[in-house]
């Protein structure tokens, strides 16, 4: 092949797989937990902390779709991020339209690859208090979610720091539903907040790129829980 037409076609490829669009950069702060503090897993707790400064995250968005997603650490860095990424819960790519009432979540793990799909269905409370993020103001909401586990359900108060003058509905791990990009968002003490944002630039293309079993989060998590108590079951 005409080593010119080769080239073209490269760059070509190349153009068509890029598009315009915004991105934020997260970092990952894992906060004190006293009740993690003084249990088995304590020392990975401690790993966790001291190593999620070399976590970020990225969400790259435009007005009709976003995707979040933990970044590649730099080659050269010999820091184990394993239980800070663990510990973020940020679990794979997470996709959403503007127009959809799901997310779809892309994992790979012992259980294959899977494209999990999960109601967005967070009832926020948005409230008068206000903070600077990046120069930006931002609004505090909260929302209360359940979760389900081994010993049953448990509910927990989720917050969110939203910029109105971003007026896009997204946010890191797919949540959204507010008037404003989500600028910080806190589970418990995980914290991931945006430390830099750039518009207008050319990202990849917004997409879940692979192919993976469509599943809900009820069977997902089904498979979480015949995992775990498979593991017991051996270990008794």
């Amino acid at each position: 092949m005409n080593k010119k037409l080769l080239l073209l076609l490269l760059f070509s490829h190349f153009c068509f797989s890029q598009e315009k669009g915004n991105k934020v950069v997260y970092n990952l702060v894992v906060g004190e937990d006293k009740e993690l503090d003084n249990s088995p897993v304590a020392d990975y707790f401690n790993e966790a902390k001291k190593n999620a400064k070399y976590i970020t995250f990225s969400l790259d968005y435009n007005d009709d779709s976003m995707l979040f997603y933990e970044n590649k650490k730099m080659n050269g860095d010999n820091n184990d991020t394993t239980f800070s990424s663990a510990f973020s819960g940020v679990e794979g790519k997470y996709y959403k339209e503007k127009k959809s009432n799901f997310v779809l979540k892309e994992v790979n793990n012992k259980f294959g690859r899977l494209i999990i799909k999960t109601v967005d269905n967070i009832n926020w409370t948005v409230t008068k208090e206000t903070k600077i993020i990046q120069d930006y103001l931002c609004y505090k909401a909260t929302a209360v979610v359940s979760t389900k586990n081994q010993k049953g359900k448990f509910k927990r108060t989720i917050m969110a720091w939203f910029c109105p003058k971003i007026p896009v509905s997204f946010g890191p791990k797919g949540y959204g539903g507010l008037p404003g990009l989500i600028m910080e968002f806190q589970d418990r003490n995980i914290v991931i907040g945006a430390i830099k944002i750039d518009f207008n630039v050319n990202l990849k293309k917004i997409e879940l790129t692979k192919k993976g079993k469509l599943i809900t989060e009820q069977e997902y998590n089904k498979l979480i829980e015949n995992f775990a108590k498979k593991m017991k079951d051996e270990n008794k």
